[in-house]
């Protein structure tokens, strides 16, 4: 038997005997279903901290029937928020609490925690949607907005990884469904346990990041600046908010609703893989390969375009990336120790 498989039985016995569920199996698929989030977590979190920060496509995509989920919940007492009625629709409909950045970081230093009298223990029926993308009824989000609105939000996800990879109409398609969206401090963006509906971009401001685990009091585990962006793994997988974020000073975020976001973020993914997927299936290499195992080696690759006549790898660098011609053809020299150059056969296509 495995150990991992092990360690995981270990701890389901034990939480099953702590809880004492009336429901056994719903406890079980719960545990289960936040085990895969977490890791989806910290694969996230990975591919943020990577030089590339590319968007981390090789997460497997998955559904799941309606689940209850008993998740601590932070409410926003005590804060502007809770007692504002100009924000209240933006507390309950953004309420959505970032899936990747609450466990993303499980070593933060220091831990700062919240107040021991927030309330937790809400039961949130998350419903998933299907993760099938299609162009059904599909109607485009434009907000009218001013040319420094416009260029606020391009400068704001200049470095952002999710955006990294959509082409010029994508890209297009998300600057004009961004909305504007302004809180102050010690107001609650999004809360742990809800049901997201947004994707946030940081433009200016500060916010911290708590998280509740085991029924224990929240503690502060991330913080956010300019350029920051979370909310999507929750958006991604139809899973419930994991953490709370908390502005701390005055903030201007960009939001991303929903279904723009499933629609242009998710389906670009799909379409590469598939097409990537098809290419592998070509590449000699490559064909004694399982099909899962192309299927990873697919969400790992990236394009790139390479003019006529430009070097793609020289004779004594290092070797940093592994390259299988997608298109075009490609010349091979070797120079002898004399330094004498000698033609070699030439690469096309896989």
């Amino acid at each position: 038997m495995p150990q991992a498989y092990a360690e995981i039985l270990n701890d389901l016995n034990q939480k099953v005997i702590s809880a004492q569920p009336q429901d056994v199996l719903q406890f079980c698929a719960n545990y289960f279903n936040q085990k895969l989030e977490e890791q989806r977590i910290r694969f996230l979190a990975s591919a943020r901290n990577t030089p590339n920060r590319e968007i981390p496509q090789f997460l497997p995509a998955y559904t799941h029937p309606t689940i209850s989920i008993s998740s601590p919940k932070v409410p926003h007492a005590n804060t502007p928020a809770a007692s504002s009625p100009d924000h209240s629709m933006d507390s309950d409909s953004d309420s959505d609490s970032d899936d990747d950045d609450d466990e993303a970081h499980e070593d933060p230093s220091p831990l700062l925690s919240m107040p021991a009298n927030y309330m937790r223990g809400r039961r949130t029926s998350v419903s998933a949607e299907s993760m099938v993308p299609s162009h059904q009824n599909y109607v485009k989000t434009v907000i009218p907005k001013t040319p420094e609105q416009r260029k606020r939000i391009e400068l704001s996800i200049a470095s952002n990884f999710l955006f990294k990879n959509l082409d010029e109409d994508q890209h297009e398609d998300v600057v004009n469904a961004m909305a504007e969206k302004r809180f102050r401090s010690r107001e609650t963006v999004i809360e742990q346990g809800a049901v997201g509906d947004f994707f946030y971009v940081v433009e200016t401001g500060t916010l911290d990041v708590f998280v509740a685990k085991n029924g224990n009091p929240s503690e502060k585990v991330f913080e956010y600046g300019p350029g920051g962006s979370f909310g999507e793994l929750a958006l991604m997988y139809n899973g419930p908010r994991a953490a709370t974020v908390i502005t701390t000073s005055d903030v201007v975020l960009w939001a991303l609703d929903r279904i723009t976001f499933r629609r242009i973020l998710m389906e670009n993914t799909s379409r590469k893989r598939r097409m990537y997927e098809a290419f592998l299936e070509t590449v000699p290499l490559l064909v004694s390969l399982e099909p899962y195992e192309r299927h990873k080696i697919a969400d790992a690759l990236e394009s790139v375009y390479f003019e006529d006549g430009q070097t793609v790898v020289r004779q004594g660098d290092q070797g940093d990336n592994f390259f299988i011609i997608e298109s075009g053809e490609a010349t091979v020299t070797k120079c002898s120790e004399e330094g004498e150059e000698f033609p070699m056969p030439g690469l096309g296509p896989g």
